[in-house]
């Protein structure tokens, strides 16, 4: 089995403006650290696939069909392309053309040229709940939170890691003016100066209804050490326990296309509680306007989104582009799989089957009961395949 990793920055070059909150729409060229893209790729004889995160809120699929088809043209071989992002709030506008172009041409190239290793490849792997981070940024609800580890070994050495956790990267204010990988930027960084022979990557889980809300000690980057510390000892004590190896000698690929419906039934706010703190007041008032908004261009909403999964030895890596609630990790086996979000383009909140409750999920949330129930077990399939 190849394998090969690189990592390349794609912070803008040009002023742009952020996206993730509603109040972020001046230009701006300022930047904290670095936004990176994280490539990882095996390559088998028939098939090159390429694994990407970047430092983004969500790219649109076209991002990742464009990559796909110019790394085909450029090698003249069948190569598979999941681009997945970390939903930084700080990152650049992903619906700008000149954006997508930007990063559309540093990560082919990086792609197209990078330099593999022929290993003797083994896996090991690891999950455990873990809400120091995160937590459900809704009152009376209860998240799922998971922090869940892939590692990959090349003659007993360990060479790569996949550190995915489902929570929202929402931890600075969103008035903060520079450019901001957050805390899945702050940890990789820590992770790979503590860990130099190690490429980290990470992979964001189904967050839709966690994150640091009532976790977080400031809603500055001094907030994100904070939190970002805690999760990097969280990680370096897991690495440290027993692990067992397992072959990795090939893998496979795979994609289910899913039809989507839509239901935009008044929601009926007499229900919402009395206990609720400001900030969801504040957000349900922007959901609110959310809600009006697609109302008023039905057009846009999805009519279809790509499932897919990558089964690396008994590892099945899922990959899906809503934000789901942690719910949807009901629908796959924790012993051998990983469900990642944001990934095959970007697509709104998705809520679970009853939630009955009144947040701004809700009001950005339009799929019908049956596409829920087609997500959810197309997941569970893939998890079993």
């Amino acid at each position: 089995m190849k394998y090969s990793t690189t990592t390349i920055s794609i912070t803008p070059t040009f002023k742009i403006k952020q996206a993730g909150f509603i109040q972020q729409t001046e230009e701006i060229s300022r930047v904290h650290d670095d936004l990176n893209a994280r490539i990882v790729s095996f390559q088998q004889s028939d098939l090159t696939v390429y694994l990407i995160s970047c430092d983004n809120l969500g790219f649109p699929i076209t991002v990742q069909t464009e990559i796909k088809q110019r790394c085909e043209t450029a090698l003249n071989k069948k190569c598979e392309v999941i681009l997945s992002c970390t939903h930084t709030h700080f990152g650049a506008d992903p619906k700008n053309e000149n954006y997508q172009n930007f990063c559309i041409d540093k990560i082919t190239e990086a792609c197209v040229n990078l330099v593999y290793t022929d290993g003797d490849l083994e896996y090991s792997y690891l999950y455990e709940s873990y809400d120091e981070v995160g937590l459900s940024r809704i009152s009376n609800h209860k998240a799922n939170v998971l922090l869940q580890i892939l590692s990959i070994f090349d003659n007993k050495k360990r060479v790569i890691n996949f550190i995915t956790y489902n929570c929202h990267p929402t931890i600075m204010n969103g008035d903060t003016p520079f450019f901001s990988a957050e805390y899945p930027g702050y940890i990789i960084k820590k992770l790979t100066t503590s860990n130099p022979n190690e490429f980290f990557t990470f992979m964001q889980g189904a967050d839709g209804d966690i994150s640091t809300r009532f976790t977080r000690k400031s809603q500055d980057y001094d907030g994100v050490i904070h939190l970002g510390n805690l999760l990097i000892n969280k990680i370096h004590n897991s690495l440290c326990n027993e692990y067992t190896l397992l072959p990795f000698t090939s893998f496979c690929f795979s994609s289910i296309c899913v039809p989507l419906t839509h239901s935009l039934a008044p929601l009926d706010l007499s229900v919402m509680p009395s206990n609720l703190s400001p900030r969801e007041l504040e957000t349900i008032e922007v959901g609110i306007k959310v809600r009006n908004h697609l109302l008023e261009n039905l057009d846009t909403l999805d009519k279809e989104v790509i499932v897919s999964c990558l089964k690396i030895g008994n590892i099945h890596f899922i990959f899906e582009p809503n934000e789901l609630f942690s719910f949807y990790i009901n629908a796959i086996d924790l012993e051998n799989s990983i469900l990642v979000c944001y990934s095959n383009g970007y697509s709104p909140y998705v809520t679970g089957f009853d939630d009955n409750f009144i947040t701004y999920e809700k009001f950005t949330d339009t799929l019908s009961l049956e596409s829920k129930y087609n997500l959810y077990n197309t997941v569970h399939a893939l998890s079993k395949s």
